[in-house]
């Protein structure tokens, strides 16, 4: 294929685009009322002083579980971090939402928004991009939640942080009877290559942990986290944003994660771009032809993405080094993707049902060994088999010229 068409093709590939974060940061608080604080004489808007509220906010959770955004307000306003001290209902609202905002940001499992609703609502961006449907059921809650644990809050909006299943069946040991039940994907049949060449998938990036690997069945879209690198960080110390998140309830009626399944869930993200791209060598020609410089789908991509996605071997002496995944040779959703393998299992079954849907589709598709080469085979033999009768009939046609004496 020639590279411009390729090029065309990947292009097409990639929908949707990440987001500066810094930019989206200053556009989006410039429009809301959470503008109007300040901290040491500087509006919430500069990035010095946005940080160090933050820092405040993180340091707080870190000593503190199971507590909601009420609490951190009132954390924030013993301290006096804000300039403005007052509690009337407006500048309260404005601390709720900034609250709200830098949870957002810092942790990355949701983009909040602002002017969508009335102030006392929080809401969380809806980029009207094709998703699965199954992970926001709603974009905003009222702020009364707010006196609610972090973790009760984000289940209102849906399945934003999923949780390992209880399911005995399903994720049982290795050892164990059930694991002889265990469907194999290896790195050569389920990638991105073949999503996209068998199934026609477009993937759309996304800036939000809670979209990641999902998949809308019905535009063929699937969604990958873009700044792996947040996810290594996070997870270095497990003292990451993300983390105040957790779920201290134990047999749950509606289980919501825990600490561990959000170590999990970071860890299942960073392997998954070693699955999907760098394991399959021409899902890594394909990555980089997605992320070319004339069609780079974010303005600044994450440099560790292009570790995870693009190199054959990973190093483990470069920088998160202990945080980057080992590849396997086959892997199986149950044992190593616990948290996302509902999401896995379903690309998996989505590439098993895909049959090529042209000639060049057929000639690339190497999932079924034996297909390829019956079909080569075939090719082969039909080819020569065309080849000498065709040579015959000349041959003959020849002969009879030259015994009438034509020739």
């Amino acid at each position: 294929m020639d590279k411009a068409i390729q090029a065309k093709d990947c292009e097409k590939a990639s929908v949707g685009s990440g987001k500066d974060t810094r930019r989206l940061f200053r556009r989006r608080l410039a429009q809301a009322t959470v503008a109007s604080l300040r901290t040491q004489g500087k509006s919430v808007r500069d990035i010095a002083a946005f940080n160090s509220v933050c820092g405040h906010v993180e340091s707080y959770l870190r000593e503190n579980r199971s507590c909601g955004i009420n609490d951190v307000v009132e954390h924030l306003q013993e301290l006096e971090v804000f300039d403005d001290n007052s509690e009337d209902c407006e500048t309260f609202n404005a601390m709720q939402l900034l609250v709200f905002s830098a949870l957002g940001w810092k942790s990355m499992v949701y983009q909040p928004e602002f002017n969508v609703c009335s102030p006392d609502k929080l809401a969380n961006h809806d980029g009207n991009g094709p998703d699965s449907g199954l992970v926001f059921d709603v974009y905003n809650v009222p702020a009364d939640m707010c006196v609610r644990p972090l973790f009760v809050l984000l289940k209102c909006f849906g399945n934003l942080l999923p949780a390992r299943s209880s399911s005995s069946t399903q994720f049982a040991v290795e050892t164990s009877k059930t694991a002889a039940s265990w469907a194999a994907l290896y790195p050569s049949e389920v990638n991105a290559y073949l999503l996209h060449t068998l199934l026609g998938v477009r993937f759309r990036w996304v800036d939000s942990i809670a979209l990641h690997l999902d998949y809308d069945k019905s535009s063929r879209t699937l969604s990958i986290f873009c700044f792996p690198s947040i996810c290594a960080s996070q997870l270095e110390s497990r003292s990451g944003t993300i983390f105040a998140f957790a779920s201290t309830e134990r047999n749950g009626v509606d289980p919501r994660a825990d600490e561990d399944d959000i170590a999990h869930l970071l860890e299942e993200i960073l392997l998954s771009y070693r699955l999907l791209f760098g394991q399959c060598e021409k899902s890594r020609k394909f990555f980089r032809l997605v992320f070319d410089s004339a069609n780079l789908p974010f303005p600044q991509p994450d440099t560790l993405l292009h570790v995870l996605c693009g190199q054959r071997q990973l190093s483990h002496d470069a920088y998160h080094a202990n945080l980057l995944p080992r590849d396997r040779r086959v892997y199986y959703a149950a044992r190593d993707f616990p948290v996302l393998y509902e999401r896995v299992e379903l690309l998996a079954k989505e590439l098993s049902g895909g049959r090529p849907r042209s000639m060049s589709g057929l000639l690339r598709d190497r999932r079924d060994t034996l297909q390829f080469w019956t079909f080569w085979l075939v090719a082969l033999f039909g080819g020569l088999s065309i080849s000498l009768a065709t040579i015959q009939t000349i041959l003959q046609a020849i002969q009879i010229a030259q015994q009438a004496g034509k020739i």
